[in-house]
């Protein structure tokens, strides 16, 4: 059979968010500052020597905020938001989005949330691997990608997409996407947002208590609920 290609969009509300390991002289002069005052901070040191900055260094070697990340680093929408489905055909091209081809909004399967949470102590110091951390997030609105299942024939089955989330302090975003237990990577070729604001918070980061992406895959009860949830649908047809 020819092959077919389906896209799925999602709402317009995300953004990008890094948690990074700082100074924790840093991260102790800043935890009970203004959040505007910590912002300003962080970005009249990407273009000032370390040693011109009148407070401490936020960590050794820092460039940006955007690359002090590596707890997390993540880009998406939020995990809220609404997802739809289209089936693309040469007469719609994979950047169409004309309201004539709205897509059939549907509602996949969560399968999993993972925590990176940050507090705003180091009492589990003595016990855990806890490190000082920066959290920054960028609001965004607008096209943030999408992401294109491609099928031998098949029809597109909403019940074999699901996805993941990163739970934070301050948002959650959609992390993993996945197709018929196919990782699916999201096409950002015509990604165009607007800025809405940013958050940036310092506290603590228990390394111990991170539910990486790695602890995830080595679960073996990953796809447990996906497996139920196909096997009802099966039993449906």
């Amino acid at each position: 059979m020819a092959k077919r290609l389906f896209r799925v969009d999602t709402s317009v509300h995300g953004g990008e968010l890094v948690i990074g390991t700082v100074n924790e002289e840093f991260v102790n002069h800043f935890i009970d500052k203004d959040e505007n005052e910590l912002m300003t901070y962080i970005l009249e040191a990407e273009d000032t020597e370390p040693e011109d900055l009148e407070g401490p260094e936020i960590c050794e070697d820092f460039y940006t905020w955007s690359e002090t990340d590596d707890i997390e680093h993540l880009y998406g929408v939020y995990g809220n938001t609404e997802w739809s489905w289209m089936e693309v055909t040469d007469s719609t091209g994979r950047d169409s989005y004309e309201d004539e081809y709205e897509g059939k909004k549907f509602e996949p399967m969560h399968l999993h949330d993972r925590e990176a949470y940050h507090e705003i102590h180091d009492g589990a110091k003595e016990k855990h691997d806890v490190v000082p951390c920066l959290l920054y997030h960028t609001v965004e609105k607008g096209g943030m990608g999408n992401f294109f299942i491609e099928t031998d024939g098949e029809d597109f089955d909403p019940t074999k997409f699901c996805y993941s989330t990163v739970a934070t302090n301050v948002c959650e975003i959609v992390d993993e996407v996945w197709y018929d237990k196919k990782l699916i990577d999201c096409d950002q070729s015509w990604t165009d947002t607007r800025g809405k604001g940013d958050y940036v918070q310092v506290g603590y980061f228990n390394k111990d208590w991170h539910d990486t992406r790695e602890k995830r895959q080595a679960d073996p009860d990953m796809w447990e609920s996906y497996d139920w949830d196909q096997e009802e649908a099966q039993a449906e047809k």
